[in-house]
Formats: structure tokens, C-alpha cells, sequence
């Protein structure tokens, strides 16, 4: 029998992260699991077990500090890992099981995360529906009256694909809806970053496109 023939005995990777420094690679499995990679020595460094019985979203190294490792989880959770150490970071210690509850009922899944190129310990967190501002340095601010921003405050300049949008963080864990669906952002400077949606007019021409099958009821 040939070795693609016999089953896998490990479940499949469905997430790769590489520090910028070409050090840390961490691999992620369809249930949730990381394994964390030393690439200067090619040996496993470091195993974080399903966090939360949850599957991982999204993550990255922060580019100034390639020992931070940022996870999102499907249970809206954020984990800070200090890689190097073996150990949850001080940051998710403190924070990670008291999130404000607008971050815990952020519309839609967590589909990637983008970091400022010279902020440290900042990150911009995404799904289709919203974005969601994170400093590591600040606290973090429970809710009040205002969760959200509303709909018309943000989004009105946004271009049909290929946005470049400039913004300023106003407070920790702030949730922005987006207008469109988006399908990737990531950052260029420290407050514009390159955001590309589908406006919603051509997901309803994508819907027309499919049958429709309606059952008729009646004598």
C-alpha cells in the first residue's frame, strides 16, 4: 500500500502563522489544536491544546515582537501567547476570560486580523459584518449605552473593491460595522489600511443566479 493510500493520523492543518523573523511557524489543526515550530533549529517547540473546545479563526506574531503569538476563537475569545516561554501572556491572563460583552456578540465570525505596521501590541480583529479595535496596552472598557457605532457613522466612503480607508482608534475593544461584506483587510500605515468588500448588489445577483424552489400548498 502506498503511504497516500494509508488514513491520516493526524487531523488535517487548515491554518498556518510565520513570525516576520522567519523564527516561529504555528500550525493549526481543523479542531483547534497549535503546534508551534522553532524553524532556526526545525523541531517542535511549544503544543496549545483546543482552546475552550473552540476552533481557531484567526491569529498572527506581532511584527514587533515575534514571540507574540494573537489567536481569535469561534467562541469570541482572544489569546495572547508568549511562544518563547511556553505561557499564556500576561495580557490573557488578566483579560481574556472578561471581554466586553460587544466583543462577545461581535456580528459574524472572525475571518482574519491585521496589525499596524509600528504600533506595538495593537490589532485590528475582522469579520464579514464588523471590525473591532484592540490595544494590549490599554485596559479593558466594559460596555455602556453605546456598543456600537451606528451603521451611517462609518462605511459611507467605502468604494465598491480595493479601499484604502483611514480611521483613528477611539477606545479599546471598539466595534465598527462595515457596510458591505468584506473579504480581506489588512494594514498599510498605522491608521489606513486596504479593505476589499462585495457590495451587497452583487451578492443578490449571485442569489438570482440559483432556482428557487417554492412548494405550493392548496386544494
Amino acid at each position: 500500500m502506498k503511504d497516500e493510500e494509508l488514513p491520516p493520523t493526524e487531523p488535517p492543518i487548515t491554518r498556518l502563522f510565520t513570525s516576520s523573523d522567519r523564527q516561529w511557524l504555528a500550525a493549526v489543526n481543523c479542531f483547534g489544536d497549535i503546534y508551534v515550530f522553532n524553524l532556526e533549529i526545525l523541531r517542535q517547540h511549544w503544543f496549545i491544546s483546543r482552546l475552550d473546545g473552540a476552533s481557531v479563526t484567526a491569529g498572527g506574531f506581532l511584527p514587533q515582537n515575534n514571540n507574540i503569538l494573537v489567536v481569535t476563537t469561534s467562541s469570541n475569545q482572544v489569546y495572547v501567547f508568549d511562544v518563547e516561554v511556553r505561557q499564556l501572556g500576561e495580557w490573557s491572563m488578566r483579560n481574556t476570560f472578561v471581554l466586553p460583552r460587544r466583543y462577545q456578540e461581535f456580528p459574524g465570525e472572525v475571518i482574519g486580523l491585521s496589525f499596524p505596521p509600528s504600533e506595538t501590541l495593537t490589532a485590528v480583529v475582522y469579520s464579514s459584518r464588523a471590525m473591532c479595535f484592540i490595544d494590549f496596552k490599554l485596559p479593558v472598557e466594559q460596555d455602556d449605552s453605546e456598543m456600537l457605532l451606528t451603521q451611517d457613522s462609518v462605511g459611507r466612503n467605502i468604494q465598491n473593491l480595493n479601499v484604502k480607508k483611514r480611521t483613528k482608534y477611539r477606545k479599546n475593544f471598539e466595534v465598527v460595522p462595515l457596510e458591505n461584506p468584506v473579504l480581506f483587510l489588512t494594514h498599510i500605515k498605522n491608521n489606513s489600511f486596504f479593505m476589499i468588500d462585495k457590495p451587497w448588489l452583487e451578492v443578490v445577483k449571485s442569489l438570482e443566479a440559483s432556482p428557487v424552489h417554492r412548494h405550493i400548498f392548496g386544494s
